[in-house]
């Protein structure tokens, strides 16, 4: 998912590239903790009928099920801004702030849509000027690198 944003109404444009996320962290909570009622009830019965080596059992699939929940929610908070000023383009990237920030000089950098030969492999989008290099967008599908690729090409050519 892209957002265009200028957010302080001036020479400034930004990009925020993000997965789609179909549920939030509270969904995911509540989707655990459904999940978990139900199966400890279930184990619970089998439990009471001497069935109790399920009780361990449902216990480590639901460890597993939270983990890769916590895998998955982790991930799709991952997120990156690219910001295109006069003098240069920014591109940080971080879940609540940027941990990696790369800077480039406006009027040498170049934006590359690279196709693969393989139909079924993704393209990349990479920005790129005086021997620093950094993939974009790996998150979003085809098309939408595509549309972003035509806007930043746009932006930093003005």
């Amino acid at each position: 998912m892209i957002a265009a944003q200028n957010p302080t109404k001036q020479l400034e444009d930004q990009y925020v590239i993000q997965p789609n996320r179909s549920l939030s962290w509270q969904g995911t909570l509540t989707f655990f903790v459904a999940v978990t009622f139900v199966t400890m009830t279930v184990a619970a019965m089998f439990a009471l009928q001497g069935a109790w080596l399920i009780v361990p059992f449902a216990g480590l699939e639901i460890l597993a099920l939270g983990v890769c929940l916590y895998l998955c929610a982790y991930k799709n908070s991952e997120r990156e801004v690219i910001r295109i000023d006069n003098e240069s383009v920014k591109v940080e990237r971080g879940r609540s702030r940027a941990h990696h920030r790369v800077e480039f000089q406006r009027h040498w950098t170049q934006v590359r849509l690279t196709r693969s030969q393989l139909y079924w492999y993704p393209s990349r989008l990479t920005i790129s000027s005086m021997g620093k290099e950094v993939e974009v967008g790996s998150s979003l599908t085809d098309e939408e690198r595509a549309t972003l690729a035509r806007e930043l090409r746009r932006k930093i050519k003005i």
